[in-house]
């Protein structure tokens, strides 16, 4: 009841505050000379705006103070894609600097068309390419048609599978409509010349996400409890044990650790080296290599934060208080130090997917995402680099929102205000 007056009486105050400030408005315009605004009409719009927009700040803030999970997550949003556009725009200018322009028309066959490089029909070849792709004309033209087109809220219509018409000397295509375009592919080293970015991802995508989610899963299964057992076990034998295995397999080189597995597997327990060729046996090995790359920071993380939560002051309470040393741990310390552990699991899922993933994808020729970036940046293929970059950096931001979101629910004591 104490806090409901509380909150009504800020509100009148608040109310009282706009309307004193509206009076002072009227005050201190009421000498001007109404012909200085053209007319009385105009002199009362400008009071009636500045009072609406007032009353709507007021308003918001009163909204946002009732949903304070609702405002942070729309505060969070509205800065990650300011963040997201400077990089992507940043990126862009890179890309299209250390970018030959020949690479726009590196999937023609300039020989069949019998067209000589630096000749006026190459020329013109090349400009017309470049202007379907929206990479002609000043960088800041290119960069504002870029934006556009990974704008999902405006329809965009473009000519793909383009081809040089001998007959008119022109280059024509089928028209395409779409909310969201990525760009072309143009390196045969990447995937098919002329397929757009997008596509391809939508292809590649299933096998990342099937082996980045089994290997997390599996990781936060084994890992997680390896992680309590060392820290219940605090500089005894055991968790001297885990540790020395964890602490090897973080000084080991990923890539050693793949080539190592990859080798094994091979030579030891006679899989196949290739993806498309082999059966469960073959899929098996590459999850044990990514495994072994992102499990021991998740046992090292677990064993930190079990620590931390058994040396906290609540816990000798409990103890003293005649608790069972069973009961204090998985009602207290395991829950406490479970929510630090599984906040970080969103980003530990995109970490895997677009990052510890590509060596193991590499190495047993799985057609996931790996060989985008890695392909792409070795072409220069300037709109696979740039998709992959915006789609990685999406979600992150995507997941480090999930994330805290996830604290704020799990936790009560956090608050995601000021």
């Amino acid at each position: 009841m104490a806090n409901f007056h509380d909150s009504d009486t800020h509100e009148r105050k608040e109310t009282s505050s706009l309307e004193n400030n509206t009076e002072i408005i009227k005050d201190k315009f009421a000498d001007i000379v109404v012909d200085d605004f053209q007319s009385e009409k105009k002199f009362s719009l400008l009071v009636n705006l500045k009072y609406h927009l007032n009353l709507y700040w007021l308003n918001s803030k009163e909204f946002f103070n009732k949903f304070p999970l609702l405002g942070y997550s729309l505060k969070r949003i509205f800065f990650s894609l300011i963040t997201l556009i400077l990089a992507i725009c940043a990126i862009f200018i890179l890309l299209r600097l250390v970018t030959p322009d020949d690479t726009y028309v590196s999937d023609i066959d300039l020989a069949k068309l019998k067209i000589i490089p630096g000749s006026p029909e190459y020329n013109a070849l090349l400009t017309e390419r470049m202007k379907i792709f929206g990479v002609y004309g000043s960088i800041w033209s290119q960069l504002g048609t870029y934006l556009r087109n990974v704008t999902p809220f405006i329809k965009k219509t473009l000519l793909v599978n383009t081809y040089y018409d001998s007959v008119t000397g022109h280059l024509t295509g089928d028209t395409y409509q779409t909310w969201f375009y990525l760009g072309t592919i143009f390196s045969a080293a990447v995937g098919q010349p002329g397929e757009l970015v997008s596509t391809a991802f939508a292809r590649a995508i299933p096998y990342s996400f099937a082996f980045g989610s089994v290997t997390v899963l599996l990781a936060y299964f084994i890992g997680v409890p390896l992680g309590i057992i060392s820290a219940k076990h605090k500089e005894k034998s055991v968790d001297n044990g885990i540790n020395t295995a964890v602490i090897t397999l973080l000084a080991i080189p990923p890539v050693i650790i793949v080539i190592g597995i990859y080798l094994i597997s091979i030579y030891v327990f006679k899989a196949h080296g290739l993806f498309s060729s082999g059966g469960f046996s073959t899929k098996f090995w590459p999850v044990v290599a990514i495994f072994l790359m992102i499990a021991p920071p998740i046992v090292l993380t677990t064993r930190r934060y079990v620590i931390d939560e058994m040396t906290a002051d609540y816990t000798k309470f409990a103890l003293s208080k005649g608790m069972s040393d069973s009961y204090v741990f998985y009602i207290h310390i395991f829950r406490n130090a479970g929510i630090r552990i599984f906040r970080v699991f969103p980003t530990a899922f995109v970490t895997t997917i677009f990052g510890a993933s590509i060596f193991a994808e590499q190495n047993w020729g799985i057609p996931g995402m790996s060989r985008f970036i890695v392909a792409g940046v070795a072409a220069k293929d300037s709109f696979v680099v740039m998709g992959y970059i915006l789609l990685t950096a999406t979600a992150g931001i995507a997941t480090s929102l999930l994330a805290d979101i996830m604290m704020a629910v799990l936790d009560p004591r956090v608050k995601l205000t000021k």
